[in-house]
């Protein structure tokens, strides 16, 4: 017999494991609420990518090469869990808009260096702008405590990010 999968369906999505892997802390529900949050979010800033004219493998490349100055395709594949054909692919397309610069790489001449070009700098402080304007707008409907929790929390989130982006430096080194 099914049971009724309506209104209390995500309360009871807890995960399997969760409690045995934190057990002081609710994993599975950070896990859902994360997972909420970037659902909406992915749904949101896809217009400012759209009025800039440029995709979200676009973005991600670009803000990718900002925090890796002189990083290579292999590295924003690997890094990033990607396909080097669709990376090279995207890649080709900021050079060819001028939004990234391809450099020799003084070690290895096969090799090549990635930077931002002064217009992708420009682009991506342009996507900063229209995403911050959209989560200001998203944050007037929230209530004024909770924007404080969550202001307060955005070094833990700052954190989680940079353990998530070493779990998976990890996770490569392990394929």
């Amino acid at each position: 017999m099914a049971h009724d999968r309506g209104s209390d369906a995500h309360d009871r999505i807890t995960g399997h494991r969760a409690p045995e892997i934190l057990p002081d802390v609710d994993v599975s529900e950070i896990a859902s609420a994360v997972y909420d949050f970037l659902s909406a979010l992915r749904r949101l800033m896809d217009r400012p990518n759209q009025k800039l004219s440029v995709s979200q493998s676009e973005i991600e490349v670009l803000h990718f090469i900002s925090q890796h100055p002189g990083c290579g395709v292999s590295d924003i594949a690997r890094l990033r869990f990607l396909r080097a054909s669709n990376v090279s692919a995207t890649v080709r397309r900021l050079i060819n808009s001028g939004l990234v610069i391809r450099r020799a790489n003084d070690q290895d001449r096969r090799a090549q260096d990635l930077f931002l070009s002064d217009e992708g700098i420009e682009l991506l402080n342009s996507v900063t702008d229209e995403w911050a304007l959209l989560i200001a707008r998203a944050a007037k409907r929230m209530d004024g405590r909770d924007l404080a929790k969550l202001r307060r929390g955005v070094p833990a989130l700052r954190n989680l990010s940079v353990a998530a982006e070493s779990l998976i430096e990890d996770m490569q080194r392990q394929r």
